[in-house]
Parts: structure tokens; C-alpha cells; sequence
């Protein structure tokens, strides 16, 4: 009946497969392409690179950034990094003298001009130039800018505030039947993104078009004297703060600027594939 885990397992497998079959046959259509890579540690501690391409699909004229591959890692250094890289995109098809751009971010490991990555690879393809990641650097610039106390601090009561009602089924009904008086879109709060300033633009937006409704239902759990009325009262201080209110906003003003920046940086031809197609 295809229900047993392992045949799901298989056939997801086989459709993963496929998918990036056609992505690279689209690549070498192309000729030129970027390596797109990043390395992280996932929940279970396993290093691992997120292994991606850009190139220019001559089918729509349109440049493509495509997921190939999540490929675990055991040796982070620039020289074991820049060969699992080529490894995986031979393994792959494709023609690593068609490598026209690297894009990283700027980790030593990465970036390094002597045994970074970026520097192992141009080695061997010295056409394959390297580009900081402007997402990422965009991503610095925002961290930097929000460096300032009453920021930070508004960051901390979202986030609070945010994990208080996820942690109950009880707190998220009262919130939501408040939400869904106020005709409101959402029906709960979502928590951002910890490390990617630029993704926390939805949640922030989100939490100052329902602050008045989060008042409300921090003040309904105040009323009801139950064991987490203590800790809404304490978040109920804190978001009718005036410092934090000013903050709010000029927060969400500032994230909204930066998302539609980083939409504009996103449609910017910056590689080399582009220019050399063209």
C-alpha cells in the first residue's frame, strides 16, 4: 500500500532526485553558473553545507537560485570545504570550468584570501570570482544598526511575549478568539527569526497591527487570577511602556525599509553567469 515508512522514504528520495536533476540539466543548458554554499549546524549537531547554484534559465531569461543539496561535513577548514564543493557539483554533472562566481558569507573559513574557500577554488577556476553574499552583508549592517538598548530590549518582549502564548493552549484560544474579533488576518502571533534580522520584518509588522488585541488577552488572563497571571501582568507592564511602544514602531519602520531593500538586492544580476550569457 506505499504506507510503510521505508517506500515513503524511498519515494520522497527518487522526487528529490528528479528535482535536481532537471534543476543541473537546466544549468548546463545555461553553461555558467555560481555556487551559492553556506555551512551550519543543524538540531541533531551535525555540520552540514547548504549547497545552491545560480544561473540563468534560458528558457524564462530569468536568473534562478536553486537548492541542490544539504551535504554533511566533518572537517571545516577552507581546503576540506572547498573540496567537498567540488566533489558534490562533479558528482552532480557539472562542469566546474563553467564556474563563473562563488557566493559566501564572510567566515573566515569562507572568505579567507589565503586558505579560505573562496581562495582554494579560484586557485583551480580563476574565472570563479568571489562575491560577498549582499543578503548577508545587509544582514550584518541591520545587526549593527539595532545595537542600541531600547531596541534590543523591545526584541526580548516580542519574543517573550510571543513564546508566553505558544506555551499554552489556553493562553493561544484567548488570543486568538480576541484576533478573530478584530477581523484581524492571523489568528496568533509568529515568532522571527533569531539570527535573520531581515526575515523578523512579518513578525514584527504582524505583532504591531495585533498589539491592542495582546493587551486585551493579557489583560483577560490578569482578571482570571490563574497561575500565569503574575507573568502577564509583567508582560502587560512592559508592552504598555511608552519606551517600548516608540521602539516598536521604529523598529517596524526600519525592517520594513530593509525588507524591500533586500527584495531589490535579491533581483540585482550581480554574478558573472548573467553578464557572460548576455
Amino acid at each position: 500500500m506505499y504506507t510503510s515508512p521505508d517506500i515513503q522514504n524511498e519515494i520522497i528520495q527518487l522526487i528529490g532526485s528528479e528535482i535536481t536533476l532537471q534543476i543541473v540539466k537546466r544549468a548546463i543548458k545555461s553553461r555558467f553558473f555560481t555556487v551559492l554554499a553556506d555551512e551550519t549546524t543543524d538540531i541533531s549537531r551535525i555540520e552540514q553545507f547548504s549547497l545552491c547554484i545560480r544561473y540563468v534559465d534560458l528558457e524564462l531569461y530569468v536568473v534562478r537560485e536553486d537548492f541542490l543539496a544539504f551535504v554533511p561535513v566533518c572537517d571545516v577548514t577552507g581546503a576540506r570545504l572547498a573540496k567537498t564543493i567540488k566533489d558534490q557539483l562533479q558528482n552532480l554533472g557539472l562542469d566546474l570550468q563553467n564556474l563563473r562566481g562563488q557566493g559566501y558569507d564572510g567566515a573566515a573559513a569562507m572568505r579567507g584570501v589565503f586558505n579560505g574557500v573562496q581562495a582554494v577554488i579560484q586557485k583551480e577556476f580563476p574565472k570563479a570570482v568571489y562575491t560577498h553574499c549582499v543578503s548577508h552583508c545587509l544582514n550584518l549592517c541591520l545587526s549593527d544598526a539595532c545595537n542600541v538598548d531600547s531596541l534590543r530590549n523591545a526584541f526580548g518582549v516580542i519574543s517573550e511575549v510571543c513564546t508566553f502564548f505558544r506555551a499554552s493552549a489556553r493562553r493561544t484560544a484567548i488570543l486568538s478568539r480576541k484576533l478573530e474579533s478584530s477581523d484581524s488576518a492571523s489568528t496568533n502571533l509568529k515568532e522571527y527569526c533569531e539570527t535573520r534580522w531581515v526575515e523578523r520584518h512579518d513578525a514584527v509588522l504582524l505583532f504591531c497591527e495585533s498589539i491592542t488585541e495582546t493587551i486585551q488577552a493579557l489583560e483577560d488572563l490578569i482578571e482570571a487570577k490563574g497561575a500565569d497571571s503574575g507573568k502577564a501582568q509583567q508582560l502587560h507592564h512592559s508592552l504598555c511602556n511608552f519606551s517600548f511602544l516608540i521602539a516598536l514602531f521604529v523598529a517596524q519602520h526600519m525592517l520594513s525599509l530593509t525588507h524591500a531593500l533586500s527584495k531589490n538586492l535579491q533581483s540585482i544580476d550581480i554574478d558573472l553567469c548573467s553578464d557572460a550569457v548576455l
